[in-house]
């Protein structure tokens, strides 16, 4: 007597399943019952026993695909089911599903020559690298994995096998991941992440394998704990005793620390600034000037050159020119005596040279230095020597000047609005800031500097999304450093998804900056519709216009209204410039 099929299949070591075009189950044998977990399982639903396995199958139903492979995740391990199309006799559609175990897949592979030593010494590979590594298919699921890539972001090998890459960064493990965007771009690509629980940054690089065909097979991923490098200069610290080794250190690594803040320079044109601003702060170099557009950081910058000289636990005194009416300017500057004026304190009052003495005075907008105010300003430059207003003496002041301005001094020397001998003066070591948009390299990491910091300060687990990722990265930022710090704290606040996706909103991304010159200033935002209410409408613009000007005689001049306007307007709104 010939033996059933049936028999057959009831006998066979792999799982069988029949199921119809409505994913109702009409044959299942009992190795299939065993892998679903579900006895007498003809006439149940797939989507009952296995919700991911039946949208699967149903979809290459659908699709009309003859036959295709796909690995599904279960308790203890992932399944491997081939699916076969299959038309009844009665004209409908079905499918033959043939499923192992993963396990079993790799049991049988291994029967194959030399493919057990094969994997016997990758997996030794993956085991004892230093790097954490992880393999992912075309689809962004993670094939194979070893500890230490497991152990940065958490996970177990376990947990993260058959695990599609984006559900991680869904589940708030990492705040990015790299494969999707190697998947679109089929190109290499190096990032930071950052791993929310334990609040530390790791940096991973991943390399697309093509086929023949040019179609990526899989995704190599290797990953390094960030706070190895720093333990590793900690004990360099400690065996070597010599700060300037490691601060050499940090500078080649473009990551200068400047007390509790960071300066931020992957870009080479700012890390040629940090180099040259450091070896004048060595010196003690005085009439230091530093230009570039606002919000660049010149004011930051002063004190990194404070910080790094031998001044540095002397004052610090820093003073915006163009926030003061002259006659007060000349009185904080030089200070005055009793009776000097109308107002005037009966003691008399030092000025801020005077405090600077023996440490550092920083001049902030600088090109806005009333003319009058310019000659004892050259004359302090010239002889070291202040005189107080309304005074006859002369005080002996020693302190390093450094100078900014977003301005053209030359521009200015030429319209007769500044002194050339003062410009010849102030200009002994010129320092130039590129703006953010001549060092894109650096956009994404000071992004990441200031989501953590406003994060820890608001107690927010915000993050930023692929796509945020790239517009950052995209647009211009006439703001420079300052709309860039200033949007993100916007966003970490306002908006209400811990998954940053569009920060940037339609009026500032359609902002077009002009010409950039050492003296352009930039428009304020004022692009969205007149549709709120007046109040709203002007709050909206002040804080726009706020994102990309630090002074209240430069927001006037280009919201087109009057600084005593501006000053009330901002009180009114309770909004202050930082």
């Amino acid at each position: 007597m010939p033996i059933q099929p049936e028999t057959i299949l009831q006998h066979a070591s792999i799982a069988v399943l029949g199921v119809d075009n409505n994913g109702i189950i009409q044959y299942a044998n009992p190795r299939a019952e065993q892998l679903l977990n579900r006895d007498n399982a003809m006439g149940t639903s797939l989507k009952e026993i296995d919700p991911c396995m039946a949208e699967q199958v149903l979809s290459c139903i659908e699709q009309g695909q003859e036959s295709q492979t796909f690995h599904v995740k279960k308790p203890g391990g992932g399944i491997e089911i081939t699916v076969s199309l299959m038309t009844c006799d009665n004209g409908t559609t079905g499918a033959a599903c043939f499923m192992q175990t993963l396990e079993e897949v790799e049991a049988s592979a291994w029967k194959l020559p030399n493919i057990k030593e094969m994997h016997m010494q990758f997996q030794t590979l993956l085991d004892h690298s230093y790097y954490g590594i992880y393999i992912l298919d075309h689809k962004g699921i993670v094939l194979k994995v070893n500890d230490v890539a497991a152990g940065l972001i958490g996970l177990t090998k376990e947990e993260m096998i058959g695990t599609k890459i984006t559900d991680i960064v869904d589940n708030g493990i990492v705040d990015t991941a790299l494969t999707p965007a190697i998947l679109k771009f089929k190109k290499p690509l190096t990032r930071p992440l950052y791993v929310i629980k334990s609040n530390k940054y790791i940096m991973a690089s991943g390399m697309p394998i093509f086929d023949e065909q040019g179609n990526i097979l899989f995704v190599v991923v290797i990953e390094h704990d960030m706070t190895i490098v720093k333990e590793l200069r900690a004990r360099l610290d400690q065996v070597t005793q010599v700060a300037d080794t490691i601060k050499s250190e940090l500078s080649d690594r473009n990551l200068l620390e400047l007390k509790n803040s960071k300066i931020i320079a992957d870009a080479p044109a700012m890390n040629q600034v940090l180099t040259v601003l450091l070896k004048l702060a060595k010196m003690d170099a005085s009439n230091i000037l530093i230009t570039g557009e606002s919000g660049t950081g010149k004011g930051l910058l002063s004190k990194f050159v404070h910080h790094n000289g031998s001044r540095r636990n002397k004052p610090f005194i820093s003073i915006n020119c163009a926030a003061l009416p002259d006659m007060l300017l000349e009185a904080e500057l030089f200070g005055y005596e009793k009776g000097a004026f109308t107002g005037a304190s009966d003691s008399g009052k030092a000025g801020l040279f005077e405090l600077a003495n023996q440490g550092t005075i920083f001049l902030d907008e600088i090109g806005d230095l009333p003319f009058a105010v310019q000659a004892k300003l050259l004359k302090f430059l010239d002889d070291g020597e202040i005189r107080r207003l309304g005074g006859t003496r002369t005080i002996k002041v020693d302190c390093i000047v450094i100078a900014a301005t977003n301005q053209n001094l030359e521009e200015l020397v030429q319209r007769k609005k500044f002194r050339q001998d003062l410009y010849f003066r102030l200009n002994i070591f010129p320092v130039h800031i590129p703006s953010l948009r001549k060092r894109r390299e650096d956009i994404l990491k000071i992004s990441n500097f200031y989501l953590k910091k406003y994060n820890k300060i608001y107690k927010q687990k915000k993050r930023f999304s692929e796509n945020c990722l790239e517009q950052l990265q995209a647009y211009d930022f006439p703001g420079n450093v300052r709309e860039l710090k200033n949007i993100i704290k916007n966003a970490v606040v306002i908006k209400e998804k811990d998954v940053l996706d569009r920060i940037l909103s339609p009026g500032i991304t359609r902002l077009k900056p002009r010409d950039n010159t050492s003296s352009d200033k930039f428009k304020p935002v004022i692009s969205q519709g007149f549709n709120e209410e007046l109040l709203e409408f002007e709050r909206n613009k002040l804080e726009q216009a706020l994102a990309r000007f630090d002074s209240t005689r430069d927001l006037a001049e280009n919201l087109g209204i009057s600084q005593s306007t501006v000053v009330r307007k901002l009180k009114k709104h309770g909004l202050s410039i930082d």
